[in-house]
């Protein structure tokens, strides 16, 4: 069983245990997620079954679009309201009440563009071959969380933020809130921009709700529930790879590309870019090609 499968995720559920429903639901043992969502998380989910599998990095390089709720006025150690997220923070009335909405549109688009972005303290990076929160539930002492916190900062790195515009903001107390939907690259944590949005604005934030709407070409309006995957129709390989450059090939090039010719794969009339699908005539996944050094490589065969 060779494709892609759009699952809407409900809430409380791990990327993982959809994974092992769709492997129990569709008995098939090569199945692999593109993009982990958080338990508390919910939208699309883009599972990829047999050989499409092998499509998953490129499916995690695609742009995503988000649509999230945060609070203002209180930070969590999650920068979430997850179950068991403690509060670290809470913002007087009178800071809250001097907001308005012009600062906290302000506060949100400077942080689009590329931008340096510190992952979320209970997040699945590794430190040291440990999950970091794996080494956030173990904080004991003030030194333990002063080392947590180092190690958060060393893993800062740069990610692209292609937009965020506001859908709703509400100021009024108790609880001052406002949605956004945020097209951004890989590697972004939304959790974050809710906890940089509260830090600009001086009165501390957190997300309360998330929902992924699309991923490269793929939207939620597609996805399926967890009870209709036995039902639900899977994608072809090449829509995973629609938001990559392509080319066509004929029948002859595109048996000598996948018997790995390398004199053929440098004739091909490929685009600058740093990676390439190669396509039969009928549409078919011939090969990804990778460009490094000046060379283009295959870097999977179909």
């Amino acid at each position: 069983m060779d494709g892609v499968l759009l699952v809407d995720k409900p809430t409380g559920l791990t990327s993982f245990d959809v994974v092992a429903r769709v492997r129990r639901a569709l008995r098939e043992k090569r199945v692999g997620h593109a993009g982990t969502l958080d338990p508390e998380a919910t939208g699309l989910l883009v599972i990829c079954l047999g050989e499409a599998t092998k499509l998953v990095p490129y499916l995690m390089d695609a742009d995503k679009e988000y649509l999230a709720t945060a609070r203002l006025g209180i930070t969590t150690d999650t920068d979430d309201a997850a179950p068991g997220s403690k509060v670290l923070f809470e913002s007087t009335e009178a800071s809250l009440r001097a907001l308005s909405e012009s600062q906290v549109s302000e506060a949100l688009r400077k942080q689009v563009g590329a931008i340096a972005q510190k992952p979320p303290r209970f997040s699945a990076l590794k430190v040291d071959g440990q999950r970091l929160y794996d080494k956030a539930r173990a904080v004991q002492t003030e030194e333990d969380a002063q080392a947590i916190e180092q190690q958060i900062e060393a893993k800062t790195r740069t990610v692209e933020i292609h937009d965020i515009q506001i859908e709703s903001v509400s100021l009024s107390l108790p609880h001052p809130a406002l949605t956004f939907r945020v097209h951004c690259g890989k590697g972004t944590y939304i959790r974050s921009i809710a906890r940089d949005l509260g830090e600009a604005l001086g009165v501390g934030a957190h997300l309360t709700a998330l929902r992924r709407l699309r991923v490269g070409r793929f939207s939620v309006e597609d996805a399926v529930s967890l009870d209709a995957l036995t039902a639900a129709p899977l994608a072809p390989l090449p829509a995973a790879v629609a938001h990559l450059p392509a080319v066509s090939v004929t029948p002859d090039v595109a048996q000598r590309v996948r018997q790995g010719h390398r004199a053929t794969v440098a004739a091909l009339p490929l685009p600058k870019a740093q990676v390439a699908v190669v396509l039969d005539e009928q549409r078919q996944l011939v090969a990804m090609l990778s460009h490094s050094e000046g060379t283009w490589r295959i870097a999977r065969g179909f």
